[in-house]
This record gives C-alpha cells, structure tokens and sequence, in this order.
C-alpha cells in the first residue's frame, strides 16, 4: 500500500493514467479502418482528460492554485470543442423538419 500512497502523494498517479489515456487513444485509432478520421473523433476528450490529469496531478502534490485553475479552464475549454464538434457532425439529425408539413392543420377527431 506504499507505492499506492506514494503516488498518489507524488502525483505520478495523475501522469500514470495521462500515460494510460493516451496509449489507449493511439491503440484506438490504429485499430481503426479510418485511423485518422477516429484519431480526430478522440482527440477532444482525450486532450480535456489529460488536462483534468493534470489538474489532479498539480493538486495531489500541492502545487500552486494557479496550475490547477489553469488546466481546469483548459479541459473545459477543450470539452465544449469537443462537444461542439461532435454536434455540428450530427445537426442534420437533431434538426426539426416542420417547414415541410404536407396537410395543414388535419383533424385527427370527430364530434
């Protein structure tokens, strides 16, 4: 239980799991057919995780606020691009398509 408290202490925990996050975004994207097109596809989330490691790992070794604050606002930051990527490639499905309405106003009952 040494080595798990000592890590955690030290911070390498957070790079651990940095280390971790990365080798798994890359083992992704070489699996895939498309290995760019899904490299794209993770890189948002994964550069918002790494800086939320990062957060983690500044904030379990005590670091200064500044660091913290800075790479919270980084990871938010990257995860509205992400979010906002992921919404602009699936607007077409979340758009309403009332303009094209054939009957207007069908009465469905009958008194």
């Amino acid at each position: 239980m040494n080595i798990v408290s000592a890590w955690l202490e030290t911070g390498w925990l957070a790079f651990a799991a940095l280390v971790f996050l990365w080798v798994e975004t890359l083992v992704l994207s070489f699996l895939s057919s498309n290995r760019m097109a899904r490299f794209k596809a993770l890189a948002g989330g994964a550069f918002a995780g790494s800086c939320l490691m990062a957060a983690l790992g500044f904030a379990l070794r005590g670091e200064a606020f500044g660091w913290i604050v800075l790479f919270l606002t980084l990871s938010l930051v990257a995860h509205l691009f992400d979010v906002a990527g992921r919404l602009k490639d699936h607007s077409a499905a979340l758009s309403r398509k009332t303009e094209r309405l054939s009957n207007p106003a069908v009465v469905t009952q009958r008194r």
